[in-house]
């Protein structure tokens, strides 16, 4: 009861923050002035965004794989993302239900009676790498900024980059000593998936930028951060918009622009977690390699 409690407060929160969020962003910068900016757009750079997003979701999910398999959970590869899309549907349509990573959870303890807390050891730690990641290129991007060069900083970033990954390994060695082995393999697909979104982001700011911007690099940061902080409000929704309006003072860009590229990057996600609907209703059969396992059991 007092979990159900937890969860139906963090959800109001969350959906709270993004009402009051997008509220504010919309009195400021006129919802008619980003749908005119959107409809301006260039189609094929949206369209290289939205492959560019639907191929480091595929890199998730098979990085979600692998740290199931290294516990011995032998979910097919096509179960396996069957499951991962239904998870973003979950976090993306559903504020008051199951979250993605907890329905991903429910369901393999659920069919194949695998333990919950092996289970949720691979999610977290599936998590934690991926922010491990968004840590590392927000340390070598912000060591392009001219300032840290200005300032004589640049010599700070190889420590921070040293500090922050050897962190990361012994926190997953003391947490997580099941998947040590597999720590540098995902860390580095976590990299890719990063740098995948990053591409994502330059091609909506191409989309809707007609003069050629001076540096992509203020616009990735912001996007990183902003990912990181998404986890305050549903689905990213609002903070993302929020962060990156507050920022075209900070780095000069046009706020209309800013927040429209926050606004389309949530469109982008809406757009492919909506297929994860597909499967929430028909409910395909999840096969698991392993036939010490059943394999005839359904979502």
């Amino acid at each position: 009861m007092k979990t159900k409690k937890k969860n139906l407060l963090s959800t109001f929160f969350k959906i709270g923050v993004t009402v009051l969020l997008l509220y504010i962003i919309f009195t400021k910068i006129p919802l008619h002035e980003v749908w005119g900016t959107i409809k301006k757009s260039n189609t094929l750079y949206l369209s290289l965004a939205v492959l560019c997003f639907i191929a480091s979701q595929w890199i998730s999910a098979k990085r979600l794989l692998i740290l199931f398999r290294a516990v011995h959970f032998s979910l097919s590869s096509t179960s396996n993302y069957i499951l991962y899309l239904t998870g973003m549907f979950y976090n993306f349509f559903i504020p008051g239900g199951i979250g993605g990573d907890a329905y991903k959870v429910y369901i393999l303890n659920k069919n194949f009676k695998w333990p919950v807390k092996k289970l949720s050891a691979a999610v977290l730690l599936d998590r934690f790498i991926g922010l491990t990641a968004i840590g590392i290129l927000l340390i070598i991007l912000l060591a392009c900024i001219p300032l840290v060069t200005t300032l004589n900083l640049l010599w700070v970033a190889p420590f921070a980059l040293l500090f922050g990954v050897l962190s990361s390994y012994l926190f997953t060695k003391h947490i997580f000593p099941s998947f040590l082995s597999l720590y540098p393999k995902t860390l580095l697909l976590s990299v890719c998936i990063q740098v995948l979104q990053c591409i994502c982001l330059i091609c909506i700011v191409k989309s809707i930028s007609i003069s050629e911007t001076d540096s992509y690099i203020p616009y990735i940061i912001v996007f990183l951060i902003s990912s990181v902080l998404s986890v305050f409000s549903f689905s990213g929704i609002g903070v993302r918009e929020m962060i990156f309006y507050q920022a075209s003072s900070l780095f000069i860009f046009n706020s209309t622009t800013a927040v429209t590229i926050g606004v389309l990057f949530s469109v982008i996600t809406a757009f492919v977690s909506l297929f994860g609907l597909i499967f929430h209703i028909k409910k395909p059969e999840l096969k698991c390699t392993n036939t010490n396992y059943i394999t005839n059991v359904t979502m």
